[in-house]
């Protein structure tokens, strides 16, 4: 037989054929077989690591309702009083494990930032645990681990110490009127505090919840150069201001750059100026007047562009409801002047000047941080009669968040993470 022939004769082909087909199916039922082994433990390990991030998140939510019960409803049983104890209590010290049904639990613990920032935030870490985080478990076991930090608007009824609080120097004169004494039911506080000096003039009065009805009296009534670091409590911080802006949006009361509401009376583009009155009147809620720029103006005075400031100007007849009810938040210096009533936050990062007359007044709580401090905060009356008054009368009702704005804490956006081990 000729090798051609050889060649091309296909005979015992079948058997070898056969056998690679056997091999190559052996193979794959091998794998499928260590498949069918190994796939219910990475399922088992999945859920596990899904249980145990679920757990951690229900940590993080147990913290926030317990932060957010000290501000609400102090004294709730489980929550957290403001400011945070020191140390912090079982079970928000990261020591104590908490079951949470019966697939885990989590360990949660409940600090101030570091580096410290704003007094109104926390943060909260949160490890979640499946089965179980004990060792003498033997199960498998898995376990993750968040932290975000969250953060509340400062609770200015119970933390602010004055009814007029003034970073720098406050001028009080006319037949104005500073009352402390209308509403004690979040604490006595002083008339006015100042980091700088207080000149009292005229008819001018300052009454602190003292004790006694003399008016005046440095040290019971008002206080002056004190200590700049006392009003960090009642102090704005960034994310504030970010959570205000976008509230005051919803609510169709921001004015700043890129929106309608936010233009000056003739000009086509936003420039910082704003007048509530007659003409333009503003409804209740919060109201926030912003940079030019739309951006926070620095505490360092030396970073700071005062034509960037915004300046608000409220006379006349200035309110849809009559009386405002809300805050008032200006990202620059306030003028206040005329007869017109405002029930809430005035809150001025720069300096105010409030000028009333007739039966107007400021029921709740005035803040200026004079931040560049270049003008002494003023409240005097420009009419003569025992009738025409500025008045700050203090309220802890009326200087609650308005609706629509949390109370109690929230997340603030970006810093939720889960950490690696």
């Amino acid at each position: 037989m000729s090798l051609a022939h050889i060649l091309r004769d296909d005979r015992g082909v079948a058997l070898p054929m056969a056998l690679i087909v056997l091999v190559a199916l052996t193979t794959l039922m091998l794998a499928f077989a260590v498949l069918t082994q190994t796939e219910p433990v990475i399922a088992h390990n999945q859920l596990r690591g899904v249980q145990a991030r679920t757990h951690a998140e229900a940590g993080f939510e147990r913290a926030v309702w317990a932060l957010s019960q000290g501000v609400i409803t102090p004294g709730t049983a489980d929550s957290l009083a403001a400011p945070l104890p020191v140390p912090t209590p079982a079970p928000y010290d990261g020591s104590v494990f908490v079951a949470n049904g019966a697939t885990g639990g989590y360990l949660v613990s409940v600090t101030t930032p570091n580096p410290v920032g704003s007094p109104n935030q926390r943060q909260t870490t949160s490890t979640g645990w499946t089965p179980t985080n004990s060792v003498a478990d033997t199960r498998t076991k898995a376990h993750r681990r968040v932290q975000a930090t969250v953060e509340r608007f400062p609770p200015f009824d119970f933390l602010t110490p004055c009814a007029l609080c003034v970073k720098g120097d406050l001028g009080v004169g006319g037949n104005a009127l500073v009352d402390a004494t209308t509403d004690t039911r979040c604490g006595a506080k002083k008339g006015s505090i100042t980091a700088g000096v207080t000149d009292i003039s005229g008819s001018a009065s300052i009454k602190g919840a003292d004790g006694n009805t003399i008016d005046n009296q440095l040290g019971g009534d008002y206080l002056q150069n004190q200590d700049p670091n006392l009003f960090n409590g009642i102090t704005l911080d960034a994310g504030n201001f970010k959570a205000l802006r976008e509230l005051a949006k919803k609510n169709g009361t921001y004015f700043g750059p890129g929106y309608p509401s936010g233009t000056a009376a003739g000009s086509p583009t936003y420039s910082g100026s704003v007048q509530f009155n007659s003409s333009n009147k503003v409804k209740n809620g919060i109201v926030f007047i912003d940079t030019v720029s739309g951006t926070d103006i620095p505490t360092n005075q030396s970073l700071q562009n005062p034509s960037d400031f915004a300046s608000l100007s409220i006379n006349g007849n200035p309110f849809v409801s009559g009386t405002f009810s809300g805050w008032i938040i200006v990202n620059g210096s306030i003028n206040i002047s005329g007869n017109m009533k405002i029930d809430g936050l005035v809150y001025s990062v720069n300096d105010l000047t409030y000028n009333g007359t007739g039966t107007g007044e400021i029921r709740g709580l005035a803040i200026s941080q004079n931040v560049r401090d270049t003008t002494q905060t003023a409240i005097s009356s420009d009419d003569s009669t025992t009738t025409g008054n500025s008045r700050i009368k203090f309220n802890c009702d009326t200087i609650k968040p308005p609706p629509g704005a949390p109370i109690g804490f929230v997340l603030i956006p970006g810093t939720y993470r889960e950490l690696s081990d």
